[in-house]
């Protein structure tokens, strides 16, 4: 039997050959297979079979990765007695008194006994065994029956009728509140408020605080057998009374009294002092009669407690292991939003096609905070902290032991200005056990990563600051993470070195995920222009439009502790900051519902804005030039020591602020090594350059204060936190200026008391900031008129970059209305173009304004006379021909629009303007060329460029958004599953501790899902309902609305037809605290 095999034909573009009879497929679109025809022995028939079947390996798009990835969340409308009284006493001969462990060291004695504390705590989220009747009145309680139990007379069970009873006392005409001690009540343990059989002998007598008040209690222990044998201090535990010892304890708090100071701690920042004050206070507020003091005995119960409730929120006593078995994090709240491999990221998603890998991106912000010192006290006593790395600090061994053998490395620093602000931090480090604190927050949600914190010793170390960072990611998959650091441009050098140094079991395979580095967007104004576009966050593709602040804003939160824990022991200290952390993280993810729907209504609005506004550059250009243009983008992406895209091309001779400041800088160092000055903790330029970087402050809070965003909350929100960090800068800048120009700040003081009391202080943008250039002659020569020739010699830089930047901008907008006169037609297309001509009109204006504030301060520092090639700029130097011809020809048809003949009306105005025109000075200040085509074309190649990076990363923020909805539901959904998970634990304990443990696994599974019901109800609906959402949300917390015109037509439109949204402009991607 003959036979030959072919391939199917099913594409076009396939090609097949042949060999020996024999067709292979070579370029299949499913599977690749093929196809053997064989003929019968008659020659009638053929028979056709499929043989080397194997499927095609194809592109994985996000949305076939699971269900939940083809959910658009917000589509796009488009589409769709205790020792506490022997503590620091001494016998009288002055000789060294005996060692107790129950006075003098209680958690000693208390840290084996955690485990045992964490199950009783967890017994009072069931019955707790308690019998099935009243305690009072003893009458039944069925299966029906309501059961009652009152947090402050007991854990017992009681009728609705008993616990609504109270104890007053009539005195004939009022009433009185009375202690039941005082009326020879005896307060029985162990039964859960009923009769002992059998009760201990002794009367005892225990102080309990109870808020709002301080009791003392007569109570009885339990001796018979019905309370399980238990001892002392569990009887106390079993009734929720934590003692304030392990040994015949005489304090207690009751566990509702140390949860009401937890929050007011974390919330309010309210110390021990001032919450044990006032409740002795409220007790005796005549002062009298005595009240008990157990100030040092509830900051170590309270200190406790905190602790145990982070291990019991974060399931460590359902672990079959016991709390011991607790890993490194593993009692840190994760980020919901944030990727984490086998939680919220689904099957596959590594291998998605690679345009879309960015969604999967963790990206982190670093910084370090010098406000949460710690003093070196010589009193004090070992008190490590508790559960040392379960949570957010280092693990302090391991860490010390990295610290000691890390080799001292070389800053290298490239940002003259920042350098030297730097370096004013490492010295003030004398007295202190921490200098400050570096941290790692996740950039875009703000929740600090377990095992993120770590102690600085002197100042912002690579050592300190690179183990902070590998710790923080340690054990989590990734392809790619972005790091944003205030200092990247230095830190990223070597980083790669310094990662092959690091303990084996914390290296992290640069091999595998790809590291990009930014700088977040207001510390990157303290660096050079080169370094600035370099790293800029706007060009590094997939972070959208991240800030890399998050770290800014989290200090601003941990900075209102700092006088209290500056002052604290070692182990209270990092207790301390675990929990005020521990309710922040919690907070920031209950917030992700409301949080990332105004996020994405922004993002929504502000892409479609710069998809218009690029569509408008874009298609004025050439196709080659486009290409060109773009080859250049992607070699700079791929190798950064290509030609940078995004910056004009700048002759090494070319004057600027940046090589000033290089020079200065240089020019202080050989003063110093002379001994002709010294410096005083920051030089002479890098206080000039700070209130060089106030005023820039300055003008941006103006231009964000009169811009009208889509929502007014966001707008009030970022305006208030620039002036809040104008006004931290100002202060270090006060400090400084009392250095170098103390008649500077007495001419300040002066206008502060002249100043009328009954007027508001002034705003951030308002202050004066009394520079050499701004304070009287007689105030300059009276500092220093070296200082004022330096700011001179800056002011000049400033008009140079001015100059070209204005130039620049110049050169666009001219292109732009060329394009306009020759191709916008219509309504459409004119309102698109004024749109786009606004923005850049805005760009120039902003820039004249700092030159002329620039020249202005030359002027005072140096006279007319002493600046003659800088002019004045009136607004004429900075208007177009184009601008006047356009205008003077729309006056010209406005007034002859009846008389027909368009063609004359065009070559007349044409005539007048060209009669007209003159070159204003600003094409050949400082070197300009006189043939400005190539400056021109760089110019359009420099806004065609960022244009296209701000379009992108807009299209980047609003799928990172949405991808980041569905991870916050993924992690719920696992959050449950693990919770359920911890119902069935294996290891041996009581039946009344058991119940209590699976109880609290249900309520947490049961919460979880309540709040992924909760957020995907909310981002299921209409963008155009979140906006009226968010709007109704600013006006009831009384910020000023922008009304419905903000919406926009379309979004209107929508919502009055009752649109839903769907589509998106890629393929669809991947009452109480429920932690108590």
């Amino acid at each position: 039997m003959s036979f030959f095999t072919s391939s199917p034909a099913r594409a076009a573009n396939r090609s097949t050959r042949v060999d020996s009879f024999v067709d292979y497929e070579a370029r299949p679109d499913d599977i690749t297979m093929d196809t053997t025809y064989s003929s019968s022995q008659d020659g009638r028939r053929s028979v056709r079979s499929a043989v080397n079947i194997s499927p095609r390996k194809r592109r994985l798009l996000p949305s076939e990765l699971d269900d939940l990835s083809q959910w658009t969340p917000l589509a796009d409308e488009s589409g769709g007695v205790d020792g506490t009284e022997a503590e620091g006493s001494s016998t009288e001969t002055g000789s060294k008194r005996k060692w107790y462990d129950s006075s003098d060291d209680p958690m000693k004695l208390w840290r084996p006994m955690l485990g045992f504390f964490l199950d009783e705590m967890l017994r009072h989220e069931g019955l707790g065994g308690a019998r099935s009747a009243c305690a009072q009145c003893t009458k039944p309680l069925v299966v029906a029956s309501r059961r009652f139990r009152c947090r402050q007379c007991g854990t017992f069970l009681q009728c609705r009728s008993c616990v609504l009873e109270r104890h007053q006392e009539w005195k004939g005409c009022y009433w009185t509140t009375v202690t039941l001690s005082s009326l020879d009540l005896v307060y029985q343990l162990g039964h859960g408020g009923w009769p002992c059989p059998h009760p201990a002998p002794a009367t005892r007598s225990m102080v309990v605080l109870d808020f709002p008040h301080i009791h003392e209690v007569k109570f009885r222990y339990c001796a018979c057998d019905l309370s399980d044998r238990a001892n002392n201090f569990e009887q106390l535990l079993r009734n929720a009374w934590y003692p304030a010892t392990t040994v015949d304890p005489g304090t207690c708090a009751t566990f509702a009294t140390l949860e009401v100071f937890r929050l007011l701690t974390v919330i309010g920042a309210l110390s021990v002092l001032d919450f044990v004050g006032t409740m002795e206070k409220s007790t005796n507020p005549s002062g009298v009669d005595s009240v008990p003091d157990r100030y040092r005995a509830f900051g170590r119960m309270s200190r406790q407690f905190s602790f145990l409730g982070r291990l019991k929120r974060s399931g460590r006593a359902h672990n079959p292991g016991g709390v011991e078995s607790t890993g490194k994090g593993e009692c840190a709240v994760r980020c919901w939003a944030c990727p984490q491999e086998g939680v919220n990221l689904p099957e596959g998603w590594k291998d998605v096609a690679p345009e879309f890998q960015f969604l999967f991106m963790l990206i982190l912000a670093v910084d370090a905070n010098f406000r949460m010192r710690n003093r070196l006290r010589a009193n004090a006593h070992y008190d490590p902290p508790l559960g040392s790395g379960w949570g957010y600090m280092q693990e302090a061994n391991a860490y010390k032991r990295f610290l000691l053998n890390a080799t001292p490395e070389k800053d290298i620093s490239t940002c003259v200005a920042f350098a030297a602000l730097a370096q004013k931090e490492t010295r003030l480090t004398t007295g202190l056990r921490a200098s400050g604190l570096g941290g790692v927050v996740c950039a875009r949600h703000e929740l600090i990563r377990p095992q993120g914190l770590g102690d600085l010793q002197k100042g912002e170390r690579y050592s300190n600051m690179d183990y902070i960072v590998v710790a923080a990611v340690l054990g989590i998959a990734l392809l790619y993470l972005a790091i944003c650091y205030d200092i990247v441009c230095q830190w990223k050098i070597k980083f790669r070195e310094r990662m092959a140094a690091m303990p084996e079991n914390m290296r992290l395979d640069l091999n595998k995920t790809t590291v990009v580095f930014g700088l977040p967007v207001w510390h990157a104004t303290a660096h050079e222009r080169k370094c600035q576009v370099q790293n800029s966050l706007t060009y590094q593709e997939g972070v959208g439009r991240t800030d890399g602040e998050g770290t800014e804003r989290v200090w601003s939160v941990m900075t209102g502790m700092a006088a209290a824990t500056k002052e604290m022991n070692w182990g209270a200290r990092e207790d301390h900051i675990e929990d005020k952390v521990d309710y922040h993280n919690n907070q920031k993810n209950l917030r992700h519902g409301s949080t990332l729907a105004r996020k994405l209504v922004i993002a929504i609005d502000e892409r479609d804005r710069q998809i218009a506004g690029f569509e408008d550059v874009d298609r004025t250009l050439k196709p080659e030039l486009r290409a060109e243009w773009q080859g250049m983008i992607d070699a700079w992406v791929a190798n950064k020591d290509e030609k940078n895209p995004y910056q004009l091309d700048a002759s090494e001779n070319v004057t600027s602020e940046a090589s000033i400041r290089r020079t200065l800088a240089k020019e202080e160092l050989d003063e110093v090594a002379t001994g002709k000055t010294t410096l005083h903790g920051s030089s002479v330029t890098s206080f000039l350059v700070m209130g060089l970087q106030l005023e820039a402050a300055q003008d941006r809070i103006r231009r964000e204060s009169k811009a009208r965003p889509l929502l007014p909350g966001e707008q009030n929100e970022l305006v208030s936190g620039l002036r809040r960090g104008f006004f931290v800068k100002l202060r270090k800048f006060r400090r400084l200026q009392g250095i170098y120009m103390p008649a500077g700040v007495e001419e300040a003081n002066d206008a502060e008391e002249k100043r009328d009391a009954e007027l508001p202080p002034p705003q951030a943008e308002e202050v004066k900031l009394y520079l050499p250039s701004g304070v009287r002659k007689e105030n300059q020569r009276r500092d220093a008129e070296e200082l004022a020739e330096k700011e001179a010699r800056l002011r000049d830089g400033q008009l140079h970059d001015n100059i070209r930047r204005l130039r620049s901008a110049l050169h666009a907008k001219r292109h732009l209305i060329h394009f306009r006169e020759e191709h916008m037609v219509g309504q459409r297309g004119g309102t698109r173009a004024a749109a786009l001509m606004v923005h850049v009109s805005t760009t120039i204006e902003t820039i004249a304004g700092r030159y002329r504030r620039a020249r202005q301060a030359l002027v005072a520092l140096r006279g007319e006379e002493g600046c003659p090639e800088w002019r004045a700029l009136e607004d004429d130097d900075i208007r177009l021909d184009q601008e006047r011809e356009a205008d003077a020809v729309a006056r010209e048809r406005l007034g002859g629009a009846g008389s027909g003949n368009r063609k004359s009306v065009r070559g007349k105005m044409a005539a007048i303007s060209s009669k007209n025109r003159k070159m204003s000075w600003i094409w050949t200040q400082g070197g300009g060329p006189d043939d400005d085509e190539q400056e021109l074309v760089d110019a359009v190649r420099v806004e065609w460029c960022m244009a296209k990076a701000r379009r992108d990363r807009w299209v980047e923020e609003v799928s990172l958004l949405r991808e980041e909805m569905r991870r916050v539901i993924r992690f719920l959904n696992w959050q449950a599953l693990w919770w359920e998970e911890r119902r069935t634990m294996t290891r041996e304990v009581m039946p009344e501790i058991k119940e209590g443990v699976q109880a609290y696994a249900a309520r947490q599974a049961v919460i979880s899902r309540q709040i992924a019901r909760q957020f995907k109800r909310e981002w299921g609906t209409s963008v155009s309902a979140a906006v009226r959402i968010a709007l109704d949300t600013d006006a009831a917390l009384g910020l000023e609305s922008m009304g419905e015109e903000l919406m926009g037509e379309e979004l209107m439109g929508e919502a009055e037809s009752g649109g839903q949204l769907g589509g998106t402009d890629i393929p669809p991607v991947l009452g109480d605290d429920p932690f108590v």
